[in-house]
């Protein structure tokens, strides 16, 4: 008996489970009889709304207009009126090769800068590869007993009287080649 009463209160609660929950409303009219037995009905059936009538759109006219446009647009750019090379080219051609100047420009510009470049490289490997001088310009003769005068031995200088005539010499040779 305690095994038949829990089965029927198992059965009952799947019931209510698996049953989906109805609720009232409240906001529509309901005919007597069936709202008491909880069926709510409404009085009047809805329909669907009327159709709307929607306009094609902007987009949609001016890809119609641009059609034409385009169009026009092309034959213009290959009519022309000159019979010669660069008239019988389209339009949007002539235009942009009206900036060809600039190409023209660049072009003889990268000429001389390479023609510099090269010439620079050319004296870069004169200079190099040509044997440095022994002799050492000097630009006064005292620069051989240029030093401290303290702590001297003697005989440690030399005689410098030829050496002070050969650069008085040289000296008078350069001024003499200028003055003529």
């Amino acid at each position: 008996m305690l095994q038949t009463r829990h089965s029927a209160a198992l059965r009952l609660s799947r019931s209510f489970r698996l049953r989906p929950q109805r609720r009232h409303d409240t906001t529509k009219a309901t005919t007597g009889h069936s709202a008491a037995a909880g069926h709510a009905e409404p009085v009047s059936h809805a329909h669907h709304p009327e159709p709307v009538n929607e306009p094609l759109g902007r987009g949609f006219y001016i890809t119609l207009a641009s059609l034409p446009l385009a169009f026009a647009l092309y034959k213009f750019s290959r009519s022309s009126d000159d019979s010669s090379a660069t008239a019988a080219q389209p339009w949007l051609t002539r235009l942009i090769g009206s900036y060809s100047t600039f190409q023209e420009r660049w072009v003889a510009r990268n000429t001389l800068h390479t023609r510099m470049v090269e010439q620079a490289a050319n004296d870069r490997n004169l200079f190099q590869s040509t044997p440095a001088s022994k002799m050492v310009e000097l630009k006064f003769p005292e620069v051989f007993s240029q030093g401290s005068p303290y702590n001297v031995q003697a005989g440690q200088t030399a005689n410098l009287d030829e050496l002070v005539a050969h650069y008085e010499k040289q000296n008078r040779d350069a001024e003499g080649r200028v003055g003529r």
